[in-house]
């Protein structure tokens, strides 16, 4: 099994590729072969062309074997890159599969009918190729864009565990995502201002930015597997504003750690325990934040939650896919 995608760039698919990679189903060995850097466009261009040498190289070759190719891509240029991989495993009839990590697509392939929908049907059925989303609601959506699509959900990392000897902070706040717009950073900033005058001591740690005006957000950029954990085992609550997700993992990795979490409306099929409030309402926000904050946690429901997204268990998912894909 090879996995091809961003493996050595922060964010959560590359982090999926790591569970996957590491915890292969029985029967089954795994690689990762990396198709993107972080940089500027020339360094990405060049990162891309080395992984297509190298694929090309272990297709053909006699002393490696590739049985199946894993692809993990996104919506828009991600995509475009991965076709190449995948048309590459078809023309050595090796059987691929498309793991759909953004919940972007369905918005960039624009209508059932469009000419980016109907190409990439065409191209699916041509390369034979399985494909994967990250639950059912996405399912239903993409089925008439891209016909059928198998649900697998993201793993959670077996490390993320809770800490029973670190005591959780108060007022601490935590959102973890890269700096893009959809993530919702500059709404967490107005959501920050407004607790503030009810929470004095109230922290805002977040990922993706460097750097911040307010002393009372702690801007982390990218962060370490182990200072991650750290901070879902000391903080209060994970906001999570996105105005899109596939299959947001960090909130199951807040579950894992029984950690409460507070989700977007827009986040489809979430756990029962996730609370919700309507994507970018400041006030109602700032009323559910102060709700559960005033609450006694109860760890052990939210550990239960994440058990739906053991590695045990989906890697057993994986293990009947990748079967009947060789078969």
């Amino acid at each position: 099994m090879l996995h091809v995608g961003p493996c050595d760039s922060p964010g959560g698919m590359a982090k999926v590729m790591h569970i996957l990679a590491e915890n292969p189903p029985d029967g089954w060995g795994a690689e990762l072969l990396s198709s993107h850097v972080v940089g500027n466009p020339v360094s990405k261009w060049f990162a891309y062309r080395k992984a297509i040498k190298k694929f090309r190289r272990m297709l053909s070759s006699e002393q490696v074997s590739v049985d199946i190719v894993h692809v993990h891509t996104a919506a828009d240029w991600s995509w475009r890159r991965k076709k190449r991989f995948v048309k590459l495993a078809s023309k050595f009839s090796v059987p691929c599969i498309i793991h759909i990590h953004s919940g972007k697509f369905q918005s960039w392939l624009s209508a059932p009918n469009s000419r980016k929908s109907v190409k990439i049907r065409n191209f699916i059925n041509q390369t034979n190729s399985a494909v994967v989303v990250l639950n059912n609601d996405w399912k239903k959506k993409l089925h008439p864009y891209i016909g059928h699509c198998n649900v697998i959900y993201n793993p959670v990392d077996p490390k993320i565990i809770p800490n029973d000897d670190v005591e959780r902070d108060e007022h601490h706040l935590l959102l973890l995502g890269r700096n893009e717009p959809v993530k919702g950073h500059k709404f967490a900033e107005k959501l920050g201002g407004n607790l503030l005058e009810s929470m004095p001591d109230l922290k805002i740690s977040m990922t993706g930015i460097e750097q911040n005006e307010n002393n009372w957000i702690d801007a982390k950029g990218w962060i370490s597997e182990q200072e991650k954990l750290d901070l879902l085992q000391r903080s209060s609550l994970l906001i999570v504003p996105s105005a899109y997700e596939g299959q947001p993992l960090a909130i199951i990795e807040a579950l894992a750690c029984g950690l409460p979490c507070l989700a977007s409306d827009r986040i489809s099929e979430l756990p029962e325990i996730v609370e919700t409030a309507e994507f970018e309402n400041l006030e109602l926000w700032t009323t559910k934040v102060k709700e559960i904050l005033a609450r006694e946690i109860n760890s052990d429901n939210l550990i239960s939650a994440s058990e739906q997204f053991g590695v045990e268990k989906i890697k057993q998912k994986w293990k009947v896919l990748y079967d009947s894909q060789f078969s």
